[in-house]
């Protein structure tokens, strides 16, 4: 698989370096990393993109963008990947365990996706009623998948980027909408819900320090997500975020009309949970 990782602040460039090397030591999961260095007003220090000279390592490429769009890391793999292969995309304070990531990928090629569906650790819910309702809801089977961890097939990416309207509306930052925007457009398309891996989860406490470690898989899932403590994000702002969230459910739902209403709505009535 080929992994996007896209950042933005400064802050954040010492943990991304120590990310990027961890990634490259994943020689059996991941084919090449694409880093996308989203803020043009400030030059990436020269340190931050771990060598590639080494053959036993993972290759690491920069894309430099021409303007900061969050669509940016779809952009990114449409250009430099084959359509057919598969694209995760792994936000800059998140590390997968080499063993997470290749169980990402097996599902993936499994049924019911088959190649075709988005697949992630990150699930939420929009009601196709309620034009504004995006929440982690446990009553209700997940049907997006956030770009906190996502993976599709790079082809897929490819298509959503000759939409001009998905593209215009979604890649803004202040929209907070790029990922469940794609989630819904393969959706759409499929027919498909996105499948949702789990991994072991832990908020890793790590310093700003010579010590990081390479972190390996741990207990009985398929492998192991490590969360690095977020600071400087969009996200960050809680408030804002939702609201703007809730504004992209609701465009999604106007733009693709009653057929992905339909959808959601027949999965919500297969899945329903029994009534406590």
């Amino acid at each position: 698989a080929t992994i996007v990782l896209m950042s933005y602040s400064p802050l954040r460039l010492d943990d991304v370096a120590w990310v990027l090397r961890c990634y490259q030591k994943m020689t059996g999961a991941v084919e090449q990393i694409i880093f996308v260095w989203n803020n043009l007003d400030v030059e990436l220090p020269g340190d931050i993109i771990p060598s590639s000279d080494d053959s036993n390592v993972v290759p690491v490429q920069l894309f430099n963008p021409a303007e900061n769009l969050m669509t940016n890391r779809f952009d990114a793999p449409s250009r430099l990947v084959d359509s057919s292969s598969p694209v995760i995309l792994i936000d800059d304070d998140v590390l997968l365990t080499a063993g997470l990531i290749s169980g990402m990928v097996d599902y993936w090629k499994s049924e019911p996706c088959l190649e075709q569906c988005v697949v992630g650790l990150d699930p939420r819910y929009v009601s196709p009623i309620s034009n504004n309702y995006y929440l982690y809801d446990r009553r209700h089977t997940p049907n997006v998948i956030i770009g906190k961890t996502m993976l599709a097939a790079n082809r897929h990416f490819q298509d959503f980027m000759k939409r001009k309207n998905l593209v215009e509306h979604s890649g803004p930052p202040s929209n907070a909408c790029e990922d469940l925007t794609f989630s819904l457009f393969v959706t759409t398309r499929t027919g498909l819900l996105p499948v949702v891996v789990k991994g072991e989860h832990y908020t890793a406490e790590i310093k700003l320090n010579s010590q990081k470690k390479f972190l390996s898989d741990q207990g009985e899932f398929i492998g192991s997500r490590y969360d690095i403590p977020e600071y400087d994000g969009m996200s960050a702002v809680k408030g804002p975020w939702v609201r703007n969230r809730k504004k992209c459910v609701s465009w999604n739902l106007g733009y693709h009309g009653n057929s992905l209403r339909q959808l959601l709505l027949s999965y919500n009535q297969e899945h329903e949970p029994e009534p406590r």
